[in-house]
């Protein structure tokens, strides 16, 4: 199923703008958000410091190789499309830039995932742990890392010709027009979604329950076990509930566009427009991940209105001076 109407939207002059100002605004914010947790962050924190900032560097590179790097449109409902990034020049194949969008998706969702392990791990195990506990600590998170980076792998292994795949993604969209079937780099994946969705399926269902279980466990932690200091629970469910809203809320924006991209391969429909807009509003999640955890977290809160407030007041102070200069040489002029 086709939309017949073609807007401005479907063209790659508003994708591509769209994102490149995406990446314009993100660089700045990732940068600024990387650099009040290293900074920033304070020593009753120091134990969440590392995985913060992995968190967010893992978060911020994906924004800037959506945004940047790819630049990927996606011809829905066939699992295929083109990109329009730097990768384009750079000659980068389209089929590596497609495994490695979609690996990227694994590695921000078993990131989470470590970050909310490690959080259990420091509350129920304190601080320090034995040898066997870490080594299989270690063993945990490098198998899943490596799932993350591999389990795409399976929707390669019946790649189409691509001619062949062009022909069929014609005749599965009727009103794809022919010369988005010949964009620089333009590559079909798969004619029949079943394997990828499988894998994506598989990864979904591997990391939630586990991120469930830890999440749950935490906040059991929380609110049954008597603590020794009771300012020390309270940071520690502030610090947790921070967290949840800083996970949670790119999380649920992010629901939409992809309940969008599931519902337009499950009824075979065709919209370049609502496609891109939806690819988009993925890219903002970046930026939207780093603006809530400099708002959540209230170290890192401070530390930004502090900043800006000392600019705000620099500039102003420098203002007042700059005035009182030209009122004070106006003043002598119509004296001499």
């Amino acid at each position: 199923m086709c939309s017949e109407e073609i807007s401005f939207f479907a063209t790659d002059d508003f994708y591509a703008g769209t994102l490149h100002i995406l990446t314009a605004i993100e660089v700045p914010v990732h940068l600024f958000g990387a650099y009040i947790i290293v900074a920033k962050t304070p020593k009753k924190m120091k134990t969440v410091k590392a995985s913060m900032l992995l968190l967010h560097f893992v978060g911020a590179f994906v924004d800037v190789y959506l945004s940047f790097i790819a630049t990927p449109v996606l011809t829905l409902p066939v699992c295929s499309g083109y990109p329009l990034g730097i990768s384009l020049i750079l000659g980068i194949p389209t089929d590596l830039q497609v495994y490695l969008g979609i690996s990227f998706v694994g590695v921000i969702a078993v990131t989470i995932l470590f970050f909310f392990e490690d959080r259990h791990h420091r509350l129920v195990h304190g601080h320090g742990s034995n040898g066997k506990r870490s080594w299989k600590r270690m063993i945990y998170l490098v198998f899943h890392y490596i799932v993350s980076v591999t389990f795409i792998a399976p929707g390669y292994m019946n790649i189409p010709d691509q001619t062949i795949g062009r022909e069929i993604t014609k005749k599965t969209i009727p009103c794809i027009p022919n010369e988005v079937l010949n964009r620089p780099g333009y590559f079909v994946l798969s004619v029949v979604n079943t394997i990828p969705c499988l894998c994506l399926a598989f990864m979904f269902s591997l990391v939630m329950p586990q991120a469930i279980y830890f999440i749950g466990s935490i906040f059991y932690y929380l609110f049954h076990t008597v603590s020794k200091s009771q300012t020390t629970t309270r940071l520690q469910r502030q610090f947790f509930f921070a967290l949840c809203i800083q996970i949670f809320v790119p999380l649920i924006v992010l629901t939409f566009p992809v309940l969008y991209i599931v519902l337009a391969i499950w009824f075979n429909y065709y919209n370049q427009g609502a496609t891109n807009i939806a690819l988009a509003a993925i890219a903002f999640h970046g930026i939207l991940s780093t603006i809530t955890m400099l708002i959540v977290h209230t170290p890192y809160r401070n530390a930004t209105v502090s900043i800006f407030r000392i600019n705000s007041k620099t500039t102003g102070n420098n203002s007042q001076h700059i005035w009182k200069t030209v009122v004070g040489t106006q003043a002598q002029h119509s004296v001499w």
